[in-house]
């Protein structure tokens, strides 16, 4: 994974519970000045005036593991890979504090964004209110607050990249026309569809709901023919794991469907939405994004994917300076026995001659 979206999935998924530490404590053991029965934290690290605790350190590595058992890591070289990518850990958490404190500093704010997200996560949810998602987060064994921290402080991180470094990159037309003709044969491509779907599942449902679930999926239909944004349809109503990617399900071979989709989908032109599906898992409502065909596709159709391929590519190294000189200006201890990967050189010291 690379550093660039490590760091992105950081800031949105690691719950930190920050307000929980100690901002007394020294860097030298653990806290001292905790009030009796009070939890005490170990502090591993000081960024300006931000501190990281052992906890936070340790729930990151286990992040980390279960994210490598998710991409179907397992055994030697599930260990190998953890043992490789744990080394930047610590790094990435203070890549972490030193980007939501530049955010600060520009004056940044995401409290629109955090409850818009917020509302998102309760619609893919199918939750009726915030107060149910606040449940539905305590259930996961979090703190709400400590939640809409983390989302908080993802939106900040991310904005500061963009700022500061992503407007800075720049891909021109000449090296994306010189990357289309290098790799023709990793761009070819086979005929097929690229789709999104509503389902409304029927999959072991007592034959008495059946027909409020069809009257439920020609609503939808009748909203999507209106010109319904689909994605928000997805989100809103569908029953696949789909739906909080807007019913986007990819790219599908042509004849790798079954029967009833390839007939439902052969009359449809880009952007128009078929009937009502029927098959074993319910009532499928699908839209047909693209259809590609056969062969190496023309550059106009590609370039905007070698453009973000190629904009990675560059922000990866363009990033690590960034964070490397955030760290010259900022003050940074590190307790022993703990490394940043991505610790800036010394600066040199003044000629005294």
């Amino acid at each position: 994974m690379t550093m660039y979206i490590r760091i992105q999935k950081s800031t949105l998924c690691l719950c930190l519970g920050v307000a929980a530490i100690f901002a007394a404590a020294t860097l030298g053991g653990t806290a001292s000045l905790a009030a009796p029965g009070d939890v005490i934290e170990e502090i591993i690290a000081q960024v300006n005036d931000k501190i990281i605790a052992l906890s936070e350190y340790q729930r990151s590595l286990s992040s980390l593991r279960d994210e490598l058992q998710q991409s179907g890591a397992t055994g030697l070289d599930l260990e190998g890979r953890f043992r490789e990518q744990s080394k930047n850990a610590l790094r990435d958490l203070i890549d972490h504090q030193l980007l939501v404190q530049k955010a600060s500093e520009l004056g940044l704010s995401a409290d629109t964004d955090v409850i818009k997200r917020l509302d998102e996560i309760r619609q893919n949810l199918k939750l009726e209110s915030m107060e149910a998602l606040e449940e539905a987060v305590a259930k996961q064994g979090l703190v709400y607050e400590d939640f809409k921290q983390n989302l908080r402080e993802g939106f900040l991180s991310q904005w500061v990249i963009q700022r500061e470094v992503g407007s800075r990159v720049q891909v021109s037309p000449e090296e994306i026309k010189a990357y289309y003709d290098q790799h023709q044969k990793e761009l070819e491509q086979p005929e097929g569809v690229t789709l999104q779907e509503v389902l409304i599942s029927t999959e072991g449902k007592p034959a008495e709901e059946l027909p409020a679930l069809r009257q439920k999926a020609e609503e939808v239909l009748a909203k999507a023919k209106a010109g319904d944004d689909f994605a928000e349809l997805a989100r809103q109503y569908s029953d696949d794991a789909s739906a909080s990617q807007g019913g986007n399900v990819g790219l599908f071979e042509s004849g790798s469907l079954s029967p009833e989709i390839e007939a439902a989908i052969a009359p449809l032109q880009k952007n128009q939405v078929s009937g009502i599906v029927e098959n074993k898992y319910g009532l499928m409502i699908l839209k047909l994004v693209s259809r590609t065909q056969a062969g190496i596709p023309p550059l106009a159709e590609v370039e905007s994917r070698i453009h973000e391929r190629l904009y990675l590519e560059k922000i990866q190294p363009a990033l690590r300076v960034y964070l490397t000189q955030l760290r010259q200006e900022s003050f940074i201890s590190i307790k022993a026995g703990y490394v940043d990967s991505g610790a800036a050189p010394p600066k040199p010291s003044a000629d005294k001659s």
